[in-house]
């Protein structure tokens, strides 16, 4: 594994990042096994609890699996999936950024409606978890942007809806290209974690409405801020 050393402890999302890359690219294939979290620890200059979050967090997003006595593993695909297949299609074309936000502005609001509707005792400590992570970053001058993917999939693992949920992660990195380092200005970050507080308190006291309007808001208010120059 070609790996870059994150050289801050605590400092999880960056390996998250890394090792989901790579299997984006396919370094690391379904059924490989990573190596131990003694040498990943080693390997990027953090702590075996640092390690075991980032492990943690790519395992609730169904890319790595632990298998008792024998470690952890990329996660096997379970065939083509119906999101598999629209994601392809979709973006054999390569869309710009005008046209991930489109996408976005057509199914991000439905998902908020439905996480608002649908949110478990569970959904919302995550949610509260991650708002609260992604507010220290942006207060230290760190990029928020996993905070910031990490909430949007909390969404859709919140509004109950399987199809959705797999559409989310799958087109997960064409999503994320509005979100990438060249656009997190200090501007957009803190307009972003206010939208996400909006969004969250909708979704927490179950109104349906108010988080569908506070979504369609906070994409509106990025979409303006990304495409006026204001990096």
């Amino acid at each position: 594994m070609d790996v870059r050393p994150v050289g801050r402890k605590g400092i999880y999302e960056d390996i998250v990042l890394q090792i989901r890359a790579m299997i984006d690219r396919g370094e690391l294939k379904p059924g490989d096994r990573l190596p131990s979290e003694r040498r990943l620890a080693a390997m990027f200059s953090v702590s075996r609890n640092t390690v075991r979050e980032a492990i943690k967090a790519l395992s609730e997003n169904g890319l790595l699996e632990s298998r008792q006595g024998a470690g952890t593993f990329v996660k096997e695909a379970d065939g083509e999936s119906f999101a598999n297949i629209f994601a392809g299609a979709i973006f054999r074309g390569q869309p710009g950024v005008r046209d991930i936000f489109e996408v976005r502005k057509l199914i991000e609001p439905e998902i908020a409606a439905l996480a608002a509707r649908n949110a478990s005792p569970g959904d919302i400590f995550r949610f509260e978890a991650v708002l609260t992570e992604q507010e220290a970053a942006v207060e230290v001058g760190r990029s928020g942007r996993f905070f910031d993917q990490r909430f949007h999939e909390l969404l859709a693992e919140a509004s109950g809806n399987a199809v959705l949920r797999e559409i989310v992660g799958a087109l997960h990195d064409d999503l994320t290209e509005s979100r990438s380092d060249g656009l997190q200005s200090l501007e957009r970050q803190e307009a972003s974690l206010a939208a996400h507080r909006a969004v969250f308190e909708a979704v927490k006291n179950g109104h349906v409405m108010q988080a569908e309007k506070a979504m369609r808001d906070h994409l509106d208010e990025v979409e303006s801020i990304v495409f006026s120059g204001n990096r």
